[in-house]
């Protein structure tokens, strides 16, 4: 029970897969369940002129670094997910063995890329930034349709998000109009996440830096490993204050101190029922 808690490394471990494995092991060690990459390609770019063309090219996972990324997070025993960015990256992550993946904002409306993943993946984790309720409703339509087993993720594309447009409102609504939901964090702070968990969220990404200044890119919309295990001690609180959901089902329970308190306190001003 609980929310799954997804580090997202993106592109911080700027190419190098050493440093990528360590984003491994400290994510596991901070309590994660899941580590995830992206698995952007610079030959994939529409515009090769974009301004983070070379970042995009510096930063790629060849073929051989998801195989090695995997192992590393079978070691630690952590999953690993990463973001198709790419309809003609879609066969390639399927031979990779992986029963979900990630569809990030962008591509919210992309039907034929959603569409193919979800002939080749058990589960897709879908966020929402950067669309209107109009636009989501859409893409719920399309997913509800078409019988595809997904995740809603809220989030706000604004790097990083202050806590005043974190716009938990619509996480809710999305709580509201779709079976699967979660949270996608870009607040440089944990609240958003903690909310988002104590509202019944089943996935919560949080971007994660291994230090304020690295190593490896350090943004301000990343947490830092503290904070991480912060939000896994937080799941850990609720998990806790929840109680016992068998005890919740039997009409007549009661803890043993609530008992004695009855004894002691109903009736004790006179007859009043």
């Amino acid at each position: 029970m609980g929310a799954r808690i997804v580090v997202e490394v993106a592109s911080n471990h700027q190419g190098n897969i050493l440093l990528a494995r360590e984003f491994i092991r400290i994510a596991a060690r901070a309590g994660a369940d899941c580590v995830k990459f992206q698995s952007s390609r610079y030959q994939d770019l529409a515009d090769k002129s974009d301004p983070q063309a070379d970042w995009v090219r510096q930063t790629s996972l060849s073929d051989n670094d998801h195989f090695e990324l995997i192992a590393e997070c079978r070691k630690h025993q952590v999953d690993f997910l990463t973001t198709c960015f790419s309809i003609g990256r879609v066969d390639f992550l399927a031979s990779l063995g992986l029963k979900e993946v990630k569809i990030a904002s962008p591509d919210l409306l992309s039907f034929a890329m959603i569409e193919k993943l979800a002939g080749k993946f058990d589960h897709l984790i879908v966020s929402t930034g950067m669309h209107t309720i109009r636009e989501i409703k859409k893409t719920i339509d399309f997913l509800l349709d078409n019988k595809i087993n997904a995740t809603l993720l809220h989030s706000v594309s604004m790097y990083p998000t202050p806590l005043n447009k974190a716009f938990m409102y619509k996480f809710l609504w999305l709580k509201d109009n779709f079976p699967r939901v979660g949270y996608s964090n870009h607040a440089p702070d944990a609240e958003p996440a903690k909310f988002s968990m104590a509202h019944g969220a089943q996935i919560v990404e949080v971007h994660m830096k291994l230090g304020r200044y690295g190593p490896g890119r350090a943004a301000d919309w990343d947490l830092l490993t503290e904070q991480v295990e912060d939000i896994v001690r937080y799941r850990s609180l609720l998990r806790s204050m929840l109680g016992k959901k068998k005890d919740s089902q039997n009409e007549d329970f009661l803890y043993e101190e609530e008992v004695a308190a009855a004894k002691r306190f109903v009736g004790r001003w006179g007859r009043n029922r």
